[in-house]
């Protein structure tokens, strides 16, 4: 037990923390208010559940919140129901880097929806974090995977598979997903 603890120990620290200098001011910039707007999104607002200033396209509907003891999920679906703007809010037992919260994330996906393939993956300095596209079995997720010490955002614009995509739409999710905000808790 002792010898599994320590490989653990030494795989987050191996691995270290990304911290998330990409926060938001609890209240919205006047600027903020615009571009949503202008974006077709509604004006950004501090969601405390998701530890993020969300910004849901206009005319979207808000799925019921899902949530677990280690994390929260917000959907907003578009109007043919096959577009959606989402965010993962999620905690974790020690502070881990990127790579194993993607790792993390592509097996939940995995679980849930029985399949999980990585497509693309990229660092990105000015979110900080990474961005990565992955095929579940129900869904293909374009992703922002922030992580700030215990705490990660997966904020996401997905498109159902086997369905037209409506590149509109598309659009508008990857917008509210650029202009999503997180605030460390």
């Amino acid at each position: 037990m002792q010898r599994c603890v320590s490989v653990i120990l030494f795989i987050a620290m191996a691995v270290g923390c990304q911290h998330a200098r990409h926060r938001a001011h609890a209240v919205p910039t006047s600027q903020a208010v615009r571009d949503a707007e202008a974006s077709g999104l509604t004006p950004p607002v501090n969601d405390p559940a998701l530890a993020a200033v969300v910004v849901p396209p206009v005319g979207w509907k808000a799925e019921p919140l899902k949530e677990t003891d280690k994390h929260k999920h917000q959907i907003w679906l578009s109007p043919t129901g096959n577009t959606a703007y989402g965010i993962i809010f999620f905690t974790m037992p020690w502070p881990v880097g990127q790579d194993l919260a993607l790792w993390g994330f592509l097996q939940q996906m995995k679980r849930t929806e029985g399949e999980a393939t990585l497509i693309s993956k990229k660092e990105d300095d000015d979110l900080p974090g990474v961005r990565f596209i992955a095929q579940g079995g129900l869904y293909l997720v374009r992703t922002n995977l922030i992580i700030d010490g215990y705490y990660g955002w997966a904020i996401y614009a997905g498109t159902v598979r086997g369905k037209p995509v409506d590149e509109s739409e598309l659009q508008t999710a990857e917008q509210a997903r650029e202009q999503t905000r997180v605030i460390t808790p």
